[in-house]
């Protein structure tokens, strides 16, 4: 085991000490430049940890802008009445219609509830592995971005 202040190896027992807010394991030359640590038996819980839910990735449908427009009008709905209804600005309802803002997960439910329609779909997941053009099998940053090049 080696000493963290000055790198030799201690002989016997470590020294716990704090130099500077920072708990060292010193020799015990070294152990005079910091305050004692006294060892307290640390407690162990024993919690059933649950594994965080994985949420699926979603992304809009490609036509998202098409269904929602033919949907508020089946419903006989002006924008701006939607927008009331999903509390949401007209000008966003206006922008998501003509393709020009893609919904986010929030606005996306809150259409698909009100208008009872699919905006979300799934993200398939890529399989990555082994797709690097340098044959090493490893994925570079250059695998997966387009670089521009300036002329």
């Amino acid at each position: 085991m080696e000493c963290e202040v000055c790198g030799g190896r201690i002989s016997g027992k470590p020294h716990m000490v704090m130099i500077e807010g920072g708990r060292v394991r010193t020799c015990s030359r070294c152990a005079r430049f910091g305050t004692e640590v006294k060892h307290e038996p640390r407690q162990v819980l024993h919690k059933k940890r649950r594994a965080p839910r994985q949420e699926p990735e979603l992304e809009p449908v490609d036509d998202y802008s098409e269904r929602i427009r033919r949907a508020r009008e089946a419903k006989g709905l002006s924008q701006e009445e939607l927008a009331r209804m999903v509390q949401e600005k007209e000008s966003v309802i206006a922008r998501l219609e003509a393709g020009r803002m893609k919904p986010d997960l929030s606005t996306a439910r809150k259409l698909e509830k009100a208008l009872d329609i699919e905006l979300m779909v799934e993200v398939e997941g890529v399989d990555w592995s082994g797709s690097g053009e340098h044959g090493g099998g490893e994925l570079t940053i250059g695998d997966i971005i387009k670089i521009k090049k300036r002329r």
